[in-house]
């Protein structure tokens, strides 16, 4: 009989201290709105997680200030940095390590695939929708500017209006600005080239 009450005595002892870790996992302010955080597993930080669906189903890791908008990080199963992924469908679906300040705008990041956003980057309606190349810090600024992108692309490069959209090709920093600058593009882009409207749209050739 002895023995049953230690076991219950430690089984209890562990759910206790399991209790504050649980009580953790949402920071102040956080999970607003409907179902804000419905089936939500990952950690939220605090103030993130404001909108209907924002956070529902997500598994990653929520930083403070992160996902605000309608279904913002909605099925996230991504890392997503200090105020990142506002607006609605920011970050929906998304699986890459989102930075801080990245993925702000109408479905910026929707679907992404791509490893790592970096900080300030994809900034503007699906700047990077349904990406799933690289992108560096402050780069994909724009309406469109690097959607459907399936290339590496470097800091503070493809900044304009469908800048880099569809662009398959690698792309080096501060390269690619302008509207359309590299549209279409399937060659690899050195640092610095293709400045100007249209400069590089449907290029196929390697731009060192």
């Amino acid at each position: 009989m002895s023995a049953l009450v230690l076991v219950v005595t430690v089984g209890l002892s562990l759910l206790l201290a399991s209790a504050p870790a649980l009580a953790q996992q949402v920071g102040k302010g956080s999970c607003v709105d409907t179902d804000a955080c419905l089936s939500n597993t990952g950690h939220v930080g605090h103030n993130a997680c404001v909108g209907v669906d924002a956070c529902r189903s997500n598994t990653g890791h929520i930083k403070s200030g992160a996902c605000f908008g309608v279904e913002s990080c909605l099925l996230n199963t991504g890392a997503v940095g200090n105020d990142a992924c506002q607006g609605l469908d920011a970050c929906f679906s998304n699986t890459g390590d989102i930075k801080s300040g990245a993925c702000v705008g109408l479905g910026a990041c929707n679907l992404n695939q791509g490893t790592t956003i970096g900080q300030g980057a994809c900034g503007g309606i699906d700047a990077c929708d349904q990406n799933t190349g690289a992108v560096g810090h402050n780069a994909c600024l724009g309406l469109n500017a690097c959607v459907l992108n399936t290339g590496d692309i470097k800091n503070n490069a493809c900044v304009g209006v469908d800048a880099c959209n569809q662009n398959t090709g690698a792309v080096g920093s501060g390269a690619c600005i302008g509207v359309s600058a590299c549209q279409n593009n399937s060659g690899n882009i050195g640092p610095g080239q293709c400045i100007g409207d249209f400069v590089c749209q449907n290029n196929t050739a390697e731009i060192p």
